[in-house]
């Protein structure tokens, strides 16, 4: 591998493979996975019923509740990527060993949104260009939370970084989205619209979209996790040779 080039260049094929294998690895791995989706979509369909009941601020300070079941979802699609024996138990393992940290992260997540989204709004509402300027820097900030979403929900639960210090995994994941952008972003905007699309059909955003989003961006993602690694290794290696 290339000093230069950490990561290779073949975005295109590269997801369309990690689409491809997901969907094979949902088929043997649903009755697992399927539970795992409808877990979250239980914690969802709770949130919007409360909002029905008690106004929109309920939810937005329950939403990063539903970090927990998607943490469970993401840990069995890591498993499953990364070749391991996956029983419906590694969900409860999950909530247990990640169900803090998940939670903590789902409300940066939330925070972060509802501010970047709101400064979308009072941006756009302004006349002139200071508004609109102001509107699109939030709209990047946003754009770029839900790429950086993906790596860091995966890299926080992968298996095998289970030895590394957790913000040591939340770094990497950041460190991935700055060494590849393109591809992170395509990876993002195809999920978004596969959820998007779910979510008309809202009976496959309960059941199986989520977990298959997982599995694809696992699939996509953890290998290019695993080769700027390996890169930033041996140039820290090659830095202490040097010195």
């Amino acid at each position: 591998m290339s000093r230069a080039e950490p990561l290779p260049r073949r975005s295109g094929a590269g997801l369309r493979s990690a689409l491809k294998a997901a969907a094979v690895d949902f088929y043997y791995g649903s009755i697992r996975l399927v539970p795992a989706n409808v877990l979250w979509g239980v914690t969802l369909l709770a949130l919007l019923a409360v909002a029905v009941g008690g106004g929109p601020l309920v939810p937005l300070v329950a939403a990063p509740l539903l970090a927990i079941p998607y943490a469970g979802v993401a840990r069995l699609a890591a498993l499953t990527v990364r070749g391991r024996d996956v029983v419906l138990s590694d969900l409860w393992r999950a909530y247990r060993e990640f169900g803090l940290v998940a939670l903590g992260l789902g409300a940066i997540l939330t925070i972060g949104s509802v501010l970047l989204g709101s400064n979308v709004i009072i941006g756009a509402s302004q006349a002139g260009f200071v508004g609109w300027a102001f509107a699109t820097l939030a709209g990047a900030g946003l754009i770029a939370l839900w790429v950086l979403s993906f790596p860091l929900w995966l890299l926080l639960v992968d298996p095998e970084r289970s030895d590394r210090r957790r913000r040591d995994r939340l770094r990497l994941a950041l460190l991935l989205v700055l060494a590849a952008p393109g591809r992170t972003a395509l990876l993002a905007l195809v999920l978004a619209l596969l959820l998007a699309i779910s979510t008309v059909a809202f009976a496959a955003l309960l059941t199986i979209s989520i977990a298959y989003a997982n599995l694809v961006a696992a699939r996509y993602l953890l290998p290019l996790a695993d080769r700027l690694e390996t890169w930033l290794a041996e140039r820290a290696a090659g830095g202490a040779r040097r010195s």
